[in-house]
């Protein structure tokens, strides 16, 4: 899953950045050129932990989260809004969802801040774009409609409602099932798109400021006390934390919840080789969850073999949990839950029927 990092200049985007892939700010800031720099994390999970202790594989993989941030470079002031928005605007489209980042600290340039503001400011610009590409499609469906073009689905139908909704300045993420549906994914609307706030407040504040945030989900971080913790070595990093209070990471809270955002869960593959830790969509089948592991065991798929994470950590062992008839097999349409390890009975390309 891919989430766009955004915010106005001087937010502390590229400061957040930095706190979750541990990056060094400097280096972002001195290489940076108009355009977006990624960084892949780590979805922190004990559960994984323990299942490696138990299996001691050669390898564990975890789950990982894509972070981009999108830097004006040389080409642009650095306190330019109207073309970082422009940046942000071409930019960020294809991605899954936005987490969006409001100042709650002094700036020598900007002064106090106003997080309410620098919110609906960016809101409005999303609106505004959404609307624009609304508007043009339905001038060319008119246009085909003309010519007596056939139309295609309910697509001017569901874009219509989609202007009704955006003059009023509602963004469409409130109306789900329009932003999802089919017939308008191609637009990838941006206020569609799952949305997480990130108040960067100063150091010594770790309180979420009481703001209107029209429903969205907010978490309060401290970015740049943050972003000093990553680059810590490990040693020194519990005694800074408990000198701040910093009872809980930014890096694991915004990758949890960039997780919960969009809907995910996890499941697990053990063994001596590999344990590893896989994302798929709530509601996800067992036969789709094979083909996230390899196309032949979707293509081939027989039995999934599971026994849930909570009951294995409780009787301890895979052989005790089969004894006790925790191991279950479930069929190509069983629905996968949150935490379930996996294994995949299926025929392979070419096997003999």
């Amino acid at each position: 899953m891919k989430l766009g990092i955004v915010g106005l200049p001087r937010s502390g985007k590229t400061t957040l950045f930095a706190a979750l892939t541990g990056r060094s700010y400097d280096e972002l800031v001195s290489s940076s050129k108009a355009g977006s720099v990624q960084g892949v994390v780590a979805v922190p999970d004990d559960r994984l932990e323990w299942l490696a202790e138990q299996y001691n594989p050669r390898k564990v993989t975890p789950a990982t989260v894509t972070y981009f941030d999108y830097h004006a470079g040389s080409q642009l002031d650095p306190n330019d809004r109207k073309g970082y928005i422009s940046l942000l605007l071409t930019n960020i489209r294809p991605l899954d969802a936005l987490i969006m980042v409001l100042r709650n600290f002094q700036d020598p340039v900007l002064g106090s801040p106003d997080p309410a503001r620098d919110f609906q400011t960016l809101e409005e610009e999303f609106l505004i774009a959404d609307l624009s590409t609304v508007e043009k499609r339905l001038e060319k469906i008119e246009q085909e409609r003309r010519k007596g073009r056939k139309e295609l689905g309910h697509e001017a139908e569901l874009l219509s409602e989609c202007s009704r909704i955006l003059n009023n300045e509602e963004p469409l993420r409130n109306y789900p099932d329009i932003a999802r549906a089919p017939e308008l994914r191609g637009f990838t609307f941006l206020t569609a798109k799952p949305l997480l706030v990130v108040v960067n407040n100063d150091d010594s504040n770790e309180v979420l400021p009481s703001i209107d945030l029209k429903g969205v989900e907010a978490i309060a971080v401290r970015a740049r006390l943050e972003m000093e913790i990553v680059q810590l070595p490990p040693d020194e990093v519990e005694t800074f934390r408990q000198s701040f209070g910093v009872s809980t990471l930014a890096k694991d809270l915004v990758v949890k919840r960039s997780y919960a955002l969009l809907r995910l869960i996890t499941f697990f593959t053990v063994g001596e080789d590999e344990v590893k830790a896989w994302t798929i969509p709530e509601g996800t089948t067992a036969l789709k969850a094979a083909g996230t592991i390899h196309s032949d065991m979707e293509k081939g798929f027989i039995r999934a073999e599971v026994v849930a994470y909570d009951d294995l950590r409780r009787v301890g062992s895979y052989a005790a949990a089969r004894k006790e008839g925790l191991v279950r097999l479930e069929g190509k349409d069983y629905i996968v839950r949150d935490g379930d390890i996996l294994h995949i009975r299926f025929s392979s390309p070419g096997a003999k029927k």
